[in-house]
Formats: structure tokens, sequence, C-alpha cells
């Protein structure tokens, strides 16, 4: 039996009780999306969150099609996901898979299984966008937030042109104000179909010639884009350098290192090269990290390999700027790295070479 109108205002005066439980998960999940956007994947996205407001949400439910999927207001709270809802909108197509692949790593879905994925691709709509269904972790469920069990989000991943064109496409075909569209309004979404397509090398092109003039830029990092366009140059100019950059590159202004010059008077040392000497205090510490139950593994060819290089001098200073213990929480990627490298130098026969040490332990006790 579809949902009546006492069962609709039943809804309505629910959710007034409950809606800031939803403002604050999307709050939760959007700043999460910030950091797999700023920080860890270092592309040019924009996040945005909002919550089904109470006029929204009941207006919904009446509609019709809405309202034959429900009989009660339980199964209406179960059934509905937009509720507290973040929309990724990166400047790339091309970006949209890595977004999504870090949602899934960074989040749950029902009962603690893989987040539920859905791409919603219509070739010949031109509709394109990932929708990815989350749930808060046990460990993000503490410190307040132990009323969010349960409480679900609805995280959309698509391009900016996708974005223009999806609410726009939506508003006049699915939300039709008065009758079905002409076939003159058919062909001008068709044409924006297009346009869109071309917008989106365009802008592929454009950011491609923005990263090319900052390849020659001397003198201070403008912002993180610009960090990762010279810096990547100098270390091979592997294109995953710009994963884990955001982190480092705030890291790198908090101890005053603001140019590629006053990267390479840290890094360098013996002669070597600044790839040189990086790659080579990686590849010390990926062997140690891979040799331990830390949780914690570097990423060949990513900002990571920097990181190493500016640990050798700096791990001590990284160290001091994020201090950790109890009430601090977990700290964070970068500063786990820190305390390891800085662990790692400190045995360097038990990084190097664990069976030699167990050996001189039982000949020193006989």
């Amino acid at each position: 039996m579809p949902l009546t109108d006492p069962q609709i205002e039943q809804c309505h005066d629910r959710y007034l009780r409950e809606v800031d439980r939803y403002a604050k998960m999307a709050d939760l999940v959007y700043n999460r999306c910030i950091d797999i956007v700023q920080k860890k994947l270092t592309i040019r996205a924009t996040v945005q969150r909002r919550v089904k407001s109470p006029s929204s949400f009941v207006e919904k439910l009446r509609r019709p099609d809405i309202r034959a999927k429900f009989d009660t207001v339980e199964a209406v709270f179960a059934g509905v996901s937009d509720l507290a809802a973040v929309r990724v909108a990166t400047y790339l197509e091309s970006d949209r898979g890595a977004v999504v692949e870090e949602i899934e790593s960074a989040f749950f879905g029902a009962n603690a299984d893989e987040p539920k994925v859905e791409k919603k691709d219509d070739p010949q709509k031109n509709y394109k966008a990932t929708h990815c269904q989350v749930y808060l972790g046990e460990g993000d469920l503490t410190n307040g937030n132990e009323n969010l069990v349960d409480t679900t989000c609805e995280i959309q991943v698509c391009s900016l042109l996708a974005h223009v064109f999806n609410e726009i496409e939506h508003d006049l075909v699915y939300k039709p104000l008065n009758g079905t569209l002409s076939d003159a309004e058919n062909e001008l979404i068709d044409q924006l179909s297009l346009i869109t397509r071309a917008g989106d090398l365009t802008i592929r092109r454009l950011l491609a010639e923005t990263d090319e003039r900052h390849k020659d830029s001397k003198g201070r990092f403008q912002d993180v884009y610009d960090f990762v366009a010279r810096m990547r140059t100098l270390l091979g100019n592997d294109v995953r350098f710009s994963n884990n950059a955001g982190q480092l590159f705030e890291e790198l202004q908090g101890l005053n290192v603001h140019s590629p010059e006053d990267v390479d008077r840290v890094v360098t040392h013996s002669g070597l090269t600044l790839e040189q000497a990086s790659k080579a205090e990686f590849d010390k510490l990926k062997a140690y990290l891979d040799g331990s139950d830390r949780g914690i593994a570097l990423e060949e060819g990513t900002s990571d390999v920097l990181l190493a290089g500016v640990l050798r001098t700096h791990a001590d200073r990284v160290l001091d700027r994020h201090p950790t213990g109890r009430g601090k929480g977990r700290p964070m990627r970068l500063v786990q790295i820190a305390k390891a490298y800085k662990q790692m130098i400190e045995q360097p026969v038990v990084a190097a070479n664990p069976g030699a040490v167990a050996e001189a332990v039982v000949a020193e006790n006989g």
C-alpha cells in the first residue's frame, strides 16, 4: 500500500527532529572528501555538501513513484539514501575513477561491507556520474558521533561540466514544469551534450599547458598545483607525483621550504641529485615499512619519494610540529611516516639485517 498523507506528515515530523544528525554526517563526509581531493590525490575539484530540506523531503515523498516504494515510516528512512549528500565535481572527467577508488577505501558500506558504488553513465544522454553510498567506520563513531551508527550519506562524483549538464537535463527533462519538452528543447540539450564533451578536452589541454608553464617558473611555489608541476619534473616526471602531495606541500610551508631551491638544499647531499637522494631514502624507508606491521605503505612514483628525502634532515622538526599522545587522536599519515623514519634510523641494524641482531643478542646472553 503506498504511503498515506498522515504517514508523510509523520516522516516530516521525524525528519525535523533528526535533520541535525544528517547535517553532521554530511559535514564529516565532506571533510573526508576534501582531504581526498586536496591532500591525497591533489587534483582540481570542488566539494559541496547539503542536507535535504524538510520541504524537499516531503515533496519527494508525495511523488507517485516514491509513494509506491514505501508503506511505513521506517521504510522511508531506511530507503531514502540522499538525506545527507556530498558532491565531488572534478575538473577532469578522467579523475572521476581515482576519486571513487579513494572513497571506497575511506568509507564503509552497510554492515561494515564495502560501499555501494553505482556508475550511472548514459552514453545517449551524456549523463556521467558515479554514486557512492557510504557509512562511517567504527573508528569514526566515537567522541560524539555515536548517533551516526547506520546513518548513510550519498556521494556523487562527476566532472564539473557533467554536473552542469546533469543539473540542466534533470531540471528540464525529469522535472518538467509544464508538459513534455519540445523538439527544439531536446535538440538544444543534445547540443549542450556535445559542448560538454568538447569542453572536457579543452580543460584537459588548458591544465596541461598551465603545468608546462609552471615547470619553468622560479622562486616560491604559488600553490600546491605549482608545487606538483615543478617538483614532478625534477623527480622523474611521474604523473602519480600528485598523490599525497597536498599534505606534503602544507608541511613544507610549515618548515619554511618554499621553492625548488629550498627543497634542493634540504634533500641533496654527497653529490647526489635531488631525484637520487630522494629515491635512496625512499627505498630504505619502504623496505623498512614493508617488513613491519605498522599498516603504512609508501607509494612508488608519488610525492612519498620526496617526503622520504625531506625526512633525512627534517624528521625531528616534523614530529615537533605534530605532537602525538593520549587524547590527540590518530596522527595523520605524514606524521606516521616521519615517526617510522626516525625509528628506522635509530635502529639501522634492525632495519638492515634483523637476523644478525637476533644472533648477537643470543651470543651476548650466552
